[in-house]
């Protein structure tokens, strides 16, 4: 296909359709209807000219309409022609994810759904057991393959550019080399005695010592059953159909949105087409994070939903993460709005809730941080020990929550698709906090049933879809760039009493 002696149509056209194709299969995966991601026939049958770098080349040489179509048709190129490539190792990582079992007392459970689980057990050993069986899997099978894939990875990256695999993936998703190391320490700084506090704090309260606890401790810690009674299974669905109407939409008419529920732990959004198909997964555990999963998982949809279905292919799907992921966290914090909660769920007695619940998302967000720097330095090294005790040491220091050498490869899971994730997600937490204060400013504190911040949130983030950058939302809402001291406040206000 010679793409340099032609508009980019036809092929943005084939890059959709790929696009479709991938992500079918991702739901499928996703949500427990398929026992694999279907890559073989993807590139062999499907789109078998996605690996050629003959196809690379000929695209490098297209003249576009505007400079960032060519970008972002680059980067999703350059996502298939890897993955494709290396195939192998992914069908490999694919297959552990969705066959390997643990074993706790005599139960069997699918190695994928273990952190679902372990929040729901109020004995710490018995956490203990399933989180170090879970973490077995991932030494014994996942990391033989997780290994040699990232080096073979490294190893098809000079057929498409000379730079090195950070420098390439950031130069096609438009963010500045520096950003991540810049924004995760600055984020870990300034939260990081406030941090520290509260959780010695709550951590005394329920029995757990600071510094000698595990995931699974802090995800039953911050899993709260205590507030169960205040956020019933039932009033769920009514609660996101009322949040959703406070804005202008009736989400049981939104016929382009399915939720549904699968295996995975959290949330995840899939678009299947932009605007017209959306499907949000979800896994249910009970209480205040099925709100908050929920809220957040919707509010990625209604980003893709509400996209103006007369934009180009990349200016739909396309293009910066940051203001789609960030609508979904625009949406969580609601839950912790004093306000809000008063309001909506007539909780008024709130105070320790919004208190549990803001340093569970801040324990998110600085583990986050330290995933978006750790990242920095796994793509500068090869794997091995050190690298292994780099992974502990940066995670145990920034969550005070032990971290373990044998997961120091997770993050490689989805690659080349998620290289830099984490500096997106800890984009969109800081973008939201900025919007959050837009929208107080502008328009009223309770901007949630505003109909004139409704508006702005429709047409200003949500209609243009992926055409605009984070920096350019930000510099229309007077702002200079990404400030995380405006998210660091948040935090201040409500954990600074402690």
């Amino acid at each position: 296909m010679d793409v340099a002696g032609l508009a980019l149509d036809p092929f943005e056209r084939q890059a959709e359709a790929f696009l479709k194709a991938r992500s079918w299969r991702e739901w499928q995966f996703l949500s427990g209807q398929r026992p694999g991601r279907g890559l073989v026939s993807l590139y062999e049958r499907d789109f078998p000219n996605f690996t050629s770098t003959d196809l690379w080349a000929d695209l490098q040489a297209a003249t576009p309409e505007e400079p960032r179509q060519l970008r972002e048709l680059s980067e999703l190129l350059a996502s298939a022609n890897i993955e494709g490539r290396t195939r192998t190792y992914a069908v490999n990582a694919t297959r552990v994810e969705a066959s390997a079992q643990v074993v706790l007392g005599d139960t069997e459970i699918a190695w994928r759904e273990a952190a679902a689980r372990w929040p729901l057990l109020i004995d710490a050993p018995r956490r203990h057991d399933l989180e170090q069986a879970w973490r077995d899997v991932i030494k014994s099978e996942l990391n033989p393959t997780l290994e040699p894939w990232q080096e073979a990875m490294r190893a098809q990256l000079p057929a498409l550019g000379p730079e090195d695999w950070l420098a390439f993936w950031s130069r096609l998703r438009g963010i500045e080399p520096a950003q991540p190391s810049q924004l995760a320490e600055l984020v870990l700084q300034s939260t990081e005695a406030l941090f520290g506090h509260g959780l010695s704090v709550y951590l005394a309260q329920v029995g757990l010592p600071i510094d000698d606890v595990w995931q699974s401790d802090i995800d039953w810690a911050f899993r709260a059953s205590r507030f169960d009674v205040i956020f019933p299974e039932h009033l769920r669905m009514p609660l996101l159909i009322r949040v959703h109407r406070d804005l202008g939409i009736e989400l049981t008419e939104q016929s382009n949105l399915h939720l549904e529920y699968g295996p995975l732990p959290g949330v995840r959004t899939i678009p299947l087409d932009v605007p017209g198909e959306t499907h949000v997964v979800q896994r249910l555990t009970g209480g205040w994070q099925d709100y908050a999963n929920s809220l957040t998982g919707l509010g990625w949809a209604q980003h893709l939903v509400q996209t103006d279905p007369s934009l180009r292919f990349w200016e739909r799907w396309l293009g910066d993460e940051t203001p789609h992921l960030a609508s979904g966290r625009l949406f969580e914090a609601l839950l912790h709005d004093r306000t809000w909660l008063a309001a909506r769920l007539d909780y008024v007695a709130s105070d320790d809730f919004v208190v549990i619940s803001q340093l569970a998302r801040l324990y998110r967000i600085r583990q986050t941080a330290a995933e978006a720097a750790y990242e920095q330095r796994l793509w500068q090294a090869e794997p091995g020990a050190s690298l292994a005790a780099t992974y502990e040491e940066v995670l145990t220091g920034a969550t005070r929550t032990r971290h373990f050498s044998d997961e120091y490869l997770r993050i490689l899971l989805g690659s080349p698709w998620s290289t830099l994730r984490p500096a997106v997600e800890l984009r969109a937490d800081v973008f939201a906090a900025q919007v959050r204060a837009f929208l107080r400013r502008e328009f009223d504190e309770e901007w949630w049933h505003s109909g004139r911040a409704a508006r702005f949130i429709k047409d200003e983030l949500w209609r243009p879809g992926k055409r605009h950058s984070a920096e350019e939302l930000l510099g229309f809402m007077g702002y200079e760039g990404l400030d995380p001291a405006i998210l660091a406040a948040e935090f201040e206000e409500v954990l600074r009493s402690l």
